[in-house]
């Protein structure tokens, strides 16, 4: 069985919201790339993360995407506008992907950032 070690998980930022926007994981390497402690972060809105000129887009975007179960971004790697813990603006590189059900259906979604 192929095993990674963790010390190299723990380097990559990942974060996992639920299907209302509430983070449900925050990675070691969250904590190193946006500045928020994983006890700070869990159960928040990703308005933590996301800048206030792009939340209605968001909001928007990640509601369709609930409700379809599809996202124009799904798996095309591309700039992430978000916001650290000091309310810098950063530029950060990171894939979407949406988490599903065994049925197809969105029940959250994912973004591995690096």
């Amino acid at each position: 069985m192929w095993h990674l070690p963790e010390t190299v998980l723990d380097d990559i930022p990942i974060i996992m919201a639920d299907a209302t926007g509430l983070i449900r994981y925050w990675s070691a390497g969250c904590v190193q790339a946006f500045g928020h402690s994983q006890q700070a972060a869990i159960g928040q809105p990703l308005d933590l993360i996301v800048p206030p000129p792009f939340r209605r887009a968001h909001w928007a975007g990640f509601r369709r995407a609930m409700i379809s179960s599809k996202a124009d971004a799904e798996n095309k790697p591309g700039p992430f506008p978000a916001m650290n813990a000091k309310g810098d603006v950063i530029a950060i590189s990171g894939t979407l992907t949406l988490l599903r059900r065994s049925d197809g259906t969105a029940m959250g979604a994912m973004v591995i950032f690096g």
